[in-house]
């Protein structure tokens, strides 16, 4: 893979904001990089697992941020720390452990939308790969994206593989972050997971949830700090 050089916001005219979703992986600070650098304003949004993760994994996950927003020279960025284990926790006692993840996943996103709105953004941006996750399969991308209602998601890494993932991470100096012990994990552990959710379903066992209550109470408990 040709590794394109660095665009910084002093070269390229601004065209718009989005919600970056971030983990502290290596896949979403490169998906973060590539559309920075084509001018799109970050807000970054981090959904903190602990006490079902490492309590460092948050840490991990700004400072990843911290090291895109410094290669392209990019100040004020705004970083959502998003409390998220309480609501993993609901949804593993009150649904199928195989639907787990991707139901977590809608809900990821319906609360990354309200930031998106809160922010003025057009879009949200994920690092999702076809084929690396149970929830990066075609039908699990598809039964996530169907709950967006006002913004759009982008995926700039989605037809990448692997190894030209990990490429452009070492080039922007994010990958030796990502993989130090204490990266954030679902949360979730899940022998089996759903790799074909259907919406039908999903919407069903969602109905086991008070999901605007979920979305309300993450979106005012979130911490907000300036990158």
């Amino acid at each position: 893979m040709q590794i394109l050089p660095v665009i910084t916001n002093s070269k390229v005219q601004l065209i718009g904001r989005a919600v970056f979703l971030v983990s502290g992986g290596i896949d979403s600070p490169v998906a973060a990089s590539m559309l920075i650098r084509k001018g799109v304003t970050p807000v970054f949004a981090y959904f903190d697992n602990y006490p079902l993760c490492d309590q460092s994994a948050e840490g991990i996950a700004m400072e990843t941020v911290r090291r895109v927003c410094n290669f392209h020279a990019l100040t004020g960025a705004t970083f959502y720390s998003i409390p998220h284990s309480h609501d993993l926790e609901k949804i593993a006692t009150r649904c199928p452990q195989k639907y787990s993840c991707v139901i977590s996943r809608r809900l990821m996103f319906r609360i990354a939308e309200k930031i998106g709105c809160h922010e003025n953004c057009e879009a949200i941006v994920t690092g999702d790969a076809i084929g690396q996750k149970a929830s990066q399969t075609l039908q699990n991308i598809t039964a996530t994206d169907c709950v967006m209602e006002r913004l759009v998601v982008l995926r700039p890494l989605v037809a990448m593989n692997k190894q030209d993932i990990e490429r452009y991470a070492k080039y922007i100096g994010t990958f030796e972050i990502s993989i130090r012990p204490g990266v954030a994990t679902c949360g979730i552990p899940t022998r089996d997971p759903s790799t074909s959710a259907r919406r039908i379903l999903l919407e069903e066992l969602e109905g086991r949830l008070d999901l605007q209550s979920m979305i309300n109470n993450a979106f005012n408990n979130a911490r907000i700090i300036q990158i």
